[in-house]
């Protein structure tokens, strides 16, 4: 058992002061191409050249990092040369942004065939802070970096390395998200702090921080959906994804996650719309499991001590109804016949997943295949 090395953490609205700060002499920028025009590049910009540092964006990030996507961005980085690596953006950015940085410190590195938890012996060249503009993924406080195949297929590298020298969290970057990226980016952090409580992996720290993000999500994601404008639920929310991401980095997401990935192989859907639909069918499959971890979390998510197969299942429904997320894969916008098509491909991915391997409920192949027939409208039951 142990715990991985946290970022060093600076937040609320002056978070970002902190960079002209760091001696940076050459900053790597990965932005989001969607804040690439936006006033939140610029004044990170001008928060590294008031430093003093030399500056040069890239915003070639795909939403869904590739092998490919990530050549790109380690050639702009091998042309430029930095020595400080910043990300700016959501989790696909900052994953990009990582990956930039460890193909930059390791040329040749293998992402096609990476080998799994590595030492790779970064900081020789370059030092890296992720400044999160959405609060979902928690990458900004990770030790992993994930992209796809070619083929579609995930691959998730981990060393803990990969954390961040600086998380910057600022309230004010995610607070113009639309209700939309709100939603399912929220889902996806509700979702890292659940299978990081129940993961038979959880150790003390993580379920503190699991803890704390599910408080702070169940009561005030509702909020910031509702009023974007509401910074102190903003940063509640904010708080919440880091820990969050904290959490499951140390303790392994679960099988909620395994067949999101699967399943956005086949369908490039928002992989948090796809979590929340996966998410509470999955906690009903493992409930035999989790019984009483779940009952230590009291009335943490609106449910007591004492409660049934169901109760918490049903209380996520609610949640993603009240925040506009869909409650099945056909209504996340699978295809119910493009599921049946890829289904034993989904199925096999699903299966050699870390958060699979990590399920508090080891699943078999009929049984991974009847959670994904019970996110359509006929839904089998679960044993």
């Amino acid at each position: 058992m142990g715990f991985a090395t946290t970022p060093r953490l600076s937040w609320g609205p002056g978070a970002i002061e902190l960079l002209n700060g760091l001696g940076v002499r050459r900053a790597f920028v990965v932005v989001d191409p969607n804040l690439a025009p936006a006033n939140r590049q610029r004044r990170l910009v001008e928060e590294l050249e008031g430093g003093g540092a030399s500056v040069t964006s890239f915003a070639d990030v795909a939403i869904e990092p590739t092998v490919a996507s990530v050549a790109r961005a380690v050639t702009a980085a091998e042309a430029f040369g930095p020595d400080w690596i910043i990300a700016l953006g959501g989790g696909s950015t900052i994953d990009t942004a990582k990956a930039a940085w460890l193909g930059f410190e390791k040329p040749g590195f293998p992402f096609d065939d990476p080998p799994p938890l590595l030492e790779l012996g970064l900081r020789a060249k370059a030092r890296f802070v992720a400044v999160p503009t959405t609060s979902g993924s928690g990458s900004e406080g990770s030790w992993l970096t994930q992209y796809r195949r070619a083929n579609g297929q995930f691959v998730e590298i981990a060393s803990r390395d990969l954390v961040p020298d600086w998380a910057l969290l600022d309230a004010g970057f995610p607070a113009s998200m639309p209700r939309e990226l709100t939603a399912t980016t929220g889902a996806d952090a509700l979702a890292h702090a659940l299978e990081a409580f129940v993961s038979p992996w959880a150790n003390p720290f993580s379920d503190a921080l699991a803890r704390d993000a599910l408080e702070r999500l169940a009561r005030d994601l509702p909020t910031v959906y509702r009023h974007g404008d509401d910074l102190d639920a903003r940063l509640s929310v904010h708080f919440a994804s880091a820990h969050a991401g904290l959490a499951v980095s140390n303790a392994q997401a679960g099988l909620a996650h395994a067949l999101a990935h699967a399943v956005g192989a086949v369908v490039p859907l928002p992989h948090g719309r796809l979590v929340a639909a996966l998410l509470p069918d999955v906690v009903e499959f493992n409930f035999p499991a989790t019984r009483d971890r779940l009952g230590q979390l009291g009335g943490t998510l609106g449910i007591g001590a004492a409660h049934g197969r169901t109760t918490l299942a049903d209380k996520l429904r609610e949640l993603w109804t009240t925040i506009g997320l869909p409650r099945t894969l056909a209504e996340a916008g699978v295809p119910t016949e493009l599921l049946a098509e890829h289904r034993d491909r989904i199925v096999a991915e699903a299966l050699v997943a870390p958060g699979a391997i990590a399920n508090p409920r080891v699943a078999s192949v009929e049984e991974i295949r009847n959670l994904l027939s019970a996110t359509h409208p006929e839904r089998p039951r679960l044993a």
